[in-house]
């Protein structure tokens, strides 16, 4: 009985430690992107995207990004450009329960988010392992994604075509 109280206590320590470790050397950074805006020249359209620089100290970094569509764009895209960081990505998670809802990627395209009604609907967590002079950049914006014409219509297009090919055909017979 007394061996296994050891190896327990042991296993405990060393998880502990771990927690120690990555919690001494982790750093972060809160910033605000804002609201993006839904006119050609303002900051958060793919003319003028929002640009955010930052320079992690060195080690784990898991920053906070806080922004929010506005009420005119559906869809949300990021570029990155990581300069001395290993294992970089930024998942996207919703403000009400601080939910994931993409996983971690160094960039998004035409990410669908629904307006949540927040002050800030959306954050990111860039995340990543700096070493000396690391920094990266990203490059946010919203978009309108066209809605795709569903099936339907496309099968009732070609069934109208059908049916005026039937009659004209009917039409040249009679005559």
């Amino acid at each position: 009985m007394q061996y296994g109280w050891k190896v327990k206590a042991t296993v405990v320590g060393v998880v502990a430690a771990g927690v120690l470790a990555f919690s001494a050397t982790a750093q972060a950074v809160t910033l605000d992107a804002g609201v993006f805006g839904a006119n050609l020249g303002d900051l958060g359209t793919a003319t003028n995207p929002v640009v955010l620089n930052v320079d992690p100290k060195n080690g784990l970094f898991l920053d906070t990004i806080n922004f929010d569509l506005g009420t005119k764009w559906t869809h949300f895209n990021m570029t990155s450009t990581p300069t001395n960081i290993t294992v970089f990505g930024s998942p996207i998670f919703e403000n009400v329960g601080d939910t994931e809802v993409v996983a971690a990627a160094p960039n998004h395209f035409s990410i669908a988010l629904a307006d949540l009604g927040l002050g800030r609907d959306y954050h990111l967590h860039p995340q990543g392992l700096a070493s000396a002079g690391a920094n990266y950049q990203l490059q946010m914006w919203g978009s309108i994604t066209p809605v795709p014409l569903p099936a339907a219509i496309w099968l009732f297009g070609a069934g109208v075509v059908g049916v005026a090919g039937l009659a004209r055909r009917k039409m040249k017979i009679a005559v």
